[in-house]
């Protein structure tokens, strides 16, 4: 009769967390620890209800006490890694995970649930293998496809992602996650309908702000107006959305509406006067667009209407510096934390355009102790040091191989068709915020991760150069900044092409995302002036009005290549007509 009893008490409890009364499924379960003693049934259950409940540390409690009943369970030890993966306790829940899989190999839910926590620490090629064997074992669950597809996507083997997402959207046609992961697929490879991919995602999450700021995008890829629209929909519906407001005050500018870009994120701030993220998103694309004066009244427009900010104040700062309001950046920067985060690298740019050059060698010391390998805090390096007459400049920026140009072998024929394939990239009117070229247009996305023929065979060419540059660099010296990866394997990382046309020009820059920059020329102006169009290495930051010269130039011609490391700044001479097309990507280390 007892065993009765606790069955039908058991299929009670169930009943109620499965309706999601949890209270009184709990009580039940309580008045059974109390009749029956710890059973692994009653255990198990009560932990379920308790994570559910939220209250991590009962279900834990119920987790261990049912495990040290039934410790060969499987399913009690897949949850309760589930319950310390969501916790945060990842590396105990991938010991739990193991133990799992070594005791019950074929426990696919397991083997799943352990590629899924994988994933959120990056490391897709372990999941991969993971999800491989379940995907073999249950060829019908879409969950574990549109899974690889994430894996294989992070992988960048986009090819195989996207088989991937169709099975599963073959299996289930509004899995979201699928749907969603194949139109990104196939907005980075540049497929035709990648639009209507997003457009299908929408409908299925129709206020999921990644998707619709991706079915912006994909619509501005195809060059499209409608991207603009569908952005401004979605913030008329969500006006706090700062990352959208970025976005469609971005996309504006480059369809040349250049006069009232920012006016929907200028509205939706004043609308919303005690947001933080508000005026300093506000700030930050004014100071994108070349707006600096406008981007420092904005940041101190922020700090009167919602309150005191270090952010903004150094945003303030920053911006005024820019614009050449030298004592009123000094006045902010002098209140300031003398620890706070991102102070010391933009305020060296202030004492840089002071002309206090020691001073600014210091606070990026500063910075650099703070983040040793940082590429912008090295790139400030090599100006400041150069300026103090530090001799690490020459260590640092000049020896010997770390700037070299080598010509590709394009025929003529092919560096024709790559042109004509690349014009056909360039759909924006404008040159894009936040970017360093004047009087011409940017690719958006990853260019080498198209797929058309010209674009492939440039990038395998490419490739080889890039390991002639890394065989031929210096021994390793594990102080440097790139030498220190010498024995590491190069590889592509963000690609992208530029179209310049008449006086237009790169201001000097630096690219705080790779190790290797480049600079592939694909057509060139003609050469009416001297060095017009030339590229130059090693020159002083824009804006800053410094005494150095480029350490080198570079004249551009068809088919030629230029590496070196990104924390050189590096810009181009303006030419007075004409075309510039060429190729840029940055090279990380694996």
């Amino acid at each position: 009769m007892a065993t009765d009893d606790f069955q039908a008490l058991i299929r009670q409890a169930e009943s109620l967390f499965g309706s999601g009364n949890l209270e009184a499924a709990r009580e039940i379960l309580a008045g059974m620890q109390r009749r029956f003693g710890d059973n692994v049934a009653c255990l198990h259950l009560l932990a379920l209800v308790e994570k559910k409940r939220g209250d991590v540390a009962a279900a834990r409690k119920a987790f261990e006490r049912a495990l040290s009943v039934s410790p060969g369970d499987p399913q009690i030890a897949n949850n309760y890694a589930n319950l310390l993966s969501a916790a945060g306790e990842r590396d105990l829940a991938l010991k739990v995970y193991a133990r799992v899989l070594d005791s019950a190999p074929q426990f696919h839910a397991a083997r799943y649930n352990r590629a899924l926590l994988l994933q959120t620490l990056g490391r897709h090629d372990v999941a991969l293998a993971d999800l491989e064997r379940v995907s073999l074992a249950q060829p019908g669950e879409a969950k574990v496809h549109a899974a690889k597809g994430t894996s294989l996507r992070a992988l960048r083997r986009l090819a195989e992602a996207a088989a991937a997402y169709d099975r599963a959207i073959a299996v289930d046609a509004g899995r979201v996650v699928a749907v969603h992961g194949r139109a990104v697929v196939a907005k980075e490879r540049g497929e035709a309908d990648a639009s209507q991919l997003y457009r299908r995602a929408l409908a299925i999450a129709p206020r999921d702000r990644t998707i619709g700021l991706g079915l912006a995008e994909a619509l501005e890829a195809e060059g499209r107006a409608d991207g603009v629209e569908v952005l401004a929909a979605m913030l008329k519906a969500d006006p706090g959305w700062w990352e959208g407001h970025a976005a469609l005050a971005r996309m504006r500018w480059e369809a040349g509406e250049q006069a009232d870009f920012a006016s929907a994120i200028a509205q939706a701030a004043d609308e919303a006067p005690t947001s933080l993220d508000g005026w300093r998103t506000y700030a930050s694309v004014l100071a994108a667009a070349g707006l600096s004066l406008a981007a420092a009244d904005v940041a101190a427009a922020g700090r009167a209407k919602a309150g005191e900010d270090h952010l903004l104040s150094l945003l303030e700062a920053l911006h005024a510096s820019e614009a050449g309001e030298l004592a009123r950046a000094e006045r902010i920067y002098d209140g300031l934390p003398k620890d706070l985060a991102g102070r010391a690298i933009h305020e060296s740019r202030h004492r840089l355009r002071a002309g206090d050059y020691r001073a600014a060698a210091a606070l990026i010391d500063r910075a650099r102790a703070d983040a040793p390998w940082d590429i912008g805090a090295w790139a400030m390096t090599g100006v400041a040091w150069r300026l103090i007459g530090d001799e690490r400049a020459d260590w640092l920026l000049a020896q010997p191989g770390f700037v070299v140009t080598d010509d590709l072998g394009l025929p003529a024929d092919a560096l024709a068709r790559l042109r004509d394939r690349l014009r056909g990239l360039h759909r924006s009117r404008v040159h894009p915020i936040g970017q360093s070229l004047r009087g011409g247009t940017q690719t958006r996305g990853r260019l080498f991760e198209r797929e058309e023929p010209e674009i492939l065979d440039l990038k395998h060419l490419l490739i080889r150069a890039v390991e002639r540059y890394w065989a031929a660099l210096p021994p390793v010296d594990a102080t440097h900044p790139l030498l220190r990866h010498r024995h590491a394997v190069p590889a592509l990382a963000g690609s992208w092409s530029v179209r310049l046309t008449d006086d237009g020009y790169h201001v000097a820059h630096m690219h705080p995302d790779g190790l290797l920059s480049s600079a592939c020329y694909i057509v060139v102006p003609e050469p009416d002036l001297p060095k017009a169009g030339w590229l130059e290495i090693g020159g002083a930051p824009d804006n800053l009005d410094l005494p150095i010269r480029p350490l080198l130039q570079v004249e551009p011609r068809p088919g030629r290549i230029t590496l070196f490391p990104s924390y050189c700044y590096h810009g181009t001479r303006p030419f007075p007509k004409g075309e510039r097309l060429s190729v840029a990507f940055d090279v990380v280390a694996r």
